[in-house]
């Protein structure tokens, strides 16, 4: 099979999400977001270095921190250790950053990052097209959410009240020229705060979360939404320039387009017709598989925007007050490598439907895309928009085009997504397949996908 490069796109999507359910390294990442600073950051590499290794030495933090601190503040100590496991899957290989800060005579006081560097082997950098979804998310941290901060103090939003949902960026290195422009390499990092000491962690993501976690995700997600069209409305110019520059697309490796996409499309049909009551709909089911990876929706006004494309419960962290894990205080998003410029729809309805509890969707679906709608519509005025072309109406339409084109995403997903964590083969250097051929979901994957066929087919989405 030969793919055009948009069908290309469409694959490598796919692929990097196949195997999201490894990317929980960012699960170690629980912090705040204020400022964003990014420096330089130096290196060391080892002799025999693959894509991912290097040494983080006291010199190369303290230039990559050299913003951040004041200049009679100094580096006294500190401690790097592995997040990740030897052997562990993931889209990224993360390290703890302990550090001693210390301003003379002053007690010293502890910093405690976490540094985000290429996955371990060739293999996992080819997956999900590394090179170019590393440099994706460093713009998305140092091109576009420093100016979703600036637009919202220029419209003189309380500092408590600025949306906030990514962790704090200390520095970023895309490649060893320091040039933006070009593709990310071996030496490539992201420093970020370390979230979990402020009491961040995952939801249930095979269970899904209860009303409190959705509506505060999806209260979240608008608010997110609106300030990348809100950017666009108010300063075009600047949009071009952050918005799309931290949206260009990528690709898999093409050695694995002739065999990969079959493959996708037949295993994923293998384990839906393995479900009795999918049979009447398997025609269809394989029609949306087919479509999704054939063709692309451009983007379409007004609500085009700048969106996550991979939101579901590994890529989001709530913060509790004390143990009481039902009702979150705070939110966090991670993982912005796959960004696109497209329609909000698709965020919005892979975020319920990967991660909800299908009791919260069955009861709660309406009331959940009017609080988005209210929320995003309610940011744009604080933001002096016209909100006039953002009506209800105009998303469910929104919804019918763009969010029903979901339906191969979350279907393909749900295999890893309801996966038992325990019984998941680890990926070989180039046995893609292994990783696409197993379903270790049970009940919880059954129910999932007879649900979602069942409530698409009653939207009229399928």
């Amino acid at each position: 099979m030969i793919l055009s490069n948009r069908n290309k796109y469409s694959y490598s999507h796919q692929l990097c999400l196949m195997v999201s359910l490894y990317f929980t390294n960012m699960n170690n990442i629980n912090g705040t977001n204020s400022k964003l600073v990014s420096s330089v950051f130096i290196l060391r590499e080892k002799k025999s270095m693959d894509w991912s290794t290097c040494d983080l030495t006291k010199d190369d933090l303290e230039v990559l921190l050299c913003q951040q601190l004041e200049s009679d503040m100094k580096l006294v100590t500190y401690k790097v250790q592995d997040l990740t496991q030897p052997g562990d899957n993931y889209s990224s290989t993360m390290l703890s950053v302990d550090i001693t800060l210390q301003r003379y005579s002053e007690a010293p006081h502890s910093l405690s990052l976490v540094a985000k560097i290429f996955p371990p082997t060739k293999f996992l950098c080819e997956v999900i097209n590394i090179d170019v979804t590393f440099r994706k998310e460093v713009n998305a941290y140092t091109l576009v959410f420093p100016e979703f901060y600036h637009l919202q103090t220029e419209k003189e939003i309380p500092e408590n009240e600025i949306l906030d949902v990514s962790p704090k960026l200390y520095g970023a290195r895309i490649n060893r020229q320091g040039d933006r422009n070009e593709k990310a390499d071996g030496s490539a990092v992201l420093l970020l705060e370390n979230l979990k000491i402020y009491g961040y962690g995952i939801g249930d993501r095979r269970n899904g979360l209860n009303l409190k976690h959705m509506e505060l995700g999806v209260s979240k997600l608008a608010r997110f939404h609106a300030l990348s069209v809100a950017l666009k409305i108010l300063k075009p110019n600047v949009f071009k320039e952050t918005i799309l520059s931290a949206c260009e697309t990528y690709q898999i490796a093409s050695q694995t387009d002739e065999t990969g996409l079959p493959t996708w499309v037949g295993t994923t049909m293998r384990f839906v017709k393995a479900i009795p009551e999918c049979e009447p709909y398997l025609q269809k089911i394989e029609n949306a598989l087919v479509q999704f990876v054939s063709s692309t929706i451009p983007p379409k006004e007004p609500f085009a925007a700048f969106i996550h494309n991979d939101l579901w419960t590994n890529n989001i962290l709530f913060q509790y007050e004390k143990e009481a894990t039902d009702i979150p205080t705070g939110i966090k998003f991670v993982d912005f490598q796959l960004t696109q410029f497209s329609s909000p729809a698709k965020d919005l309805i892979f975020f319920i439907y990967s991660s909800a509890k299908l009791d919260v969707i069955d009861n709660n679906y309406d009331d959940l895309v009017q609080l988005y709608h209210f929320e995003f519509t309610n940011c744009l005025k604080r933001l002096e928009c016209n909100t006039d072309p953002f009506t209800l109406e105009k998303l469910q339409e929104e919804i019918s085009v763009f969010g029903s084109s979901e339906f191969a995403h979350l279907l393909h997903m749900y295999k890893f997504i309801c996966a038992d964590q325990k019984h998941l083969p680890e990926l070989s250097n180039d046995r893609l397949e292994e990783l696409l051929d197993i379903n270790t979901g049970g009940d919880i994957y059954r129910d999932k996908v007879i649900h979602l066929v069942e409530d698409f087919l009653h939207k009229g989405w399928l």
